[in-house]
């Protein structure tokens, strides 16, 4: 990154210096022609007005060019005067070696620049003048010179691109390094990060602000990280304690059917209770299922309107025997439909409403209520049994999590219940809230949203 960034700064910097050393060179290139335009048409002109002031007098057009090309300032300047016939009435010494008549342009054409014979490079002009002796007048201008200036500016330019663009690769290099360097950091940082490590964090302090919204967004990263791991050790662990049990009791029930002769009622005793152990497995097995479906996208939805007050009152009768046993009345009351997978929907209701009976004392009661709130479907489950502590339900939807101090749990199960139930509500485009106090009872709240939702409005 270091080396793709100093050549470009290299190559920008080339590039400006070149097309503004062009347009120096090119300004002053122009300016050096114009002038010597602007001076062999103005000895044109004044060659014009003495043959229009002096009529017939070639002497003074003879005496005009001597005198200036003698000058010391005007030692490059040259002239002839030609006659009618185009023989040369006058010219400066020596010009006709150099220049003779027939390599000037014709007169009205403009200024041009032909090399001579001697090597050296002219600016020639014809200029025609009023009727009389002389015809026309010849003018020359050395501008070899002018060349030699442009050359010598020409090298100087070159150099100063070329210095400039070595200046500026080596000003490139350095801010490029000094530019990356916290990259460089956060890059080292970064590969230090493992699963062992993800504690680390970058923070936003020691670097520039360019940056910090990058460090920030990298910690971010890795708190979610820390977190997932976190989970997964957590559900490790938990999936292996949950299946321990169920697998213990197995053996054991084998081992003792094993240690000698039963009775065909004995036989059957082991059995059964190794059945038990069995639907516990595959309950369990069938959540974990579901729910990593649902992780995946994969959980698929059959969807059709449905009258969830009918779905709440089949949970209910299902559910009836349970609280009879736990002396717990179990009420519902309101309705509300929305396009809903039936079995899913059925499945969380259930969820929710054993575990709330498991969690209400004898003589407690239930109340499930179904509408409309704000657009959308509404359906919450309200107890009085024994509540959750404030610091637990944060965590009552996260798999295999279970209140610890919970009392007259009669329905333990592996704590996978709530998180299935929050899973439908997801895989519905809904939500599963949940409030509640110790002593003072738990209320779930199924939510689903607006457009699932029919037009009924709550008593």
């Amino acid at each position: 990154m270091t080396r793709r960034l100093t050549t470009l700064y290299a190559v920008t910097a080339f590039g400006l210096l070149t097309l503004a050393a062009a347009t120096v060179y090119l300004g002053l290139v122009h300016t050096l022609h114009t002038e010597d335009a602007r001076f062999v048409l103005s000895k044109g002109r004044e060659l014009e007005t003495i043959a229009q002031q002096f009529p017939g007098r070639l002497d003074m057009l003879h005496d005009e060019i001597t005198f200036e090309s003698a000058a010391p300032s005007l030692q490059s300047y040259a002239a002839r005067i030609l006659g009618r016939a185009g023989a040369t009435e006058a010219e400066t010494r020596d010009m006709n070696a150099a220049l003779p008549p027939g390599v000037f342009p014709s007169p009205g054409q403009p200024p041009v620049e032909r090399q001579a014979g001697n090597g050296r490079t002219y600016l020639l002009f014809t200029q025609a003048l009023p009727p009389g002796p002389a015809a026309t007048a010849q003018i020359a201008v050395d501008v070899t010179r002018d060349d030699d200036v442009l050359d010598v500016q020409l090298a100087l330019l070159a150099g100063v691109v070329l210095a400039g663009t070595a200046l500026a690769g080596g000003a490139g290099y350095g801010i490029a390094r000094r530019g990356l360097a916290p990259i460089g950091r956060i890059s080292g940082m970064a590969t230090s990060v493992s699963a062992e490590h993800l504690d680390r964090r970058l923070g936003v302090n020691p670097w520039p602000s360019e940056l910090a919204q990058l460090a920030m967004a990298f910690d971010r990263m890795l708190d979610r990280l820390e977190e997932s791991f976190g989970r997964l050790s957590r559900f490790s662990a938990d999936l292996a304690h949950e299946l321990r049990t169920p697998l213990t009791n197995l053996r054991s029930t084998a081992e003792v059917a094993l240690r000698g002769t039963r009775t065909p009622t004995e036989y059957q005793d082991s059995l059964e209770s190794a059945l038990e152990e069995y639907e516990r497995l595959t309950d369990m097995v069938d959540r974990l299922l579901f729910l990593a479906r649902a992780d995946a996208g994969a959980a698929a939805l059959h969807r059709q309107p449905t009258d969830l007050a009918t779905e709440i009152a089949a949970t209910c009768e299902f559910c009836a025997p349970l609280a009879d046993e736990a002396g717990v009345t179990l009420d519902a009351d309101g309705t509300v439909s929305a396009w809903v997978d039936r079995a899913l929907f059925r499945r969380a209701m259930t969820n929710v409403v054993t575990n709330a009976i498991a969690h209400t004392p004898h003589g407690g009661g239930i109340v499930i209520s179904a509408g409309v709130e704000c657009g959308r479907a509404v359906i919450r489950v309200r107890d009085t049994g024994t509540g959750i502590p404030a610091d637990a339900l944060p965590h009552v939807f996260e798999r295999f999590y279970r209140v610890d101090d919970a009392v007259n749990d009669r329905r333990p199960g592996a704590g996978l219940g709530l998180a299935l139930v929050r899973s439908v509500m997801q895989l519905h485009g809904g939500s599963a809230e949940i409030a509640s106090a110790q002593g003072a009872g738990t209320t779930v709240t199924l939510t689903l949203p607006a457009d699932e939702a029919s037009n009924i409005t709550l008593p």
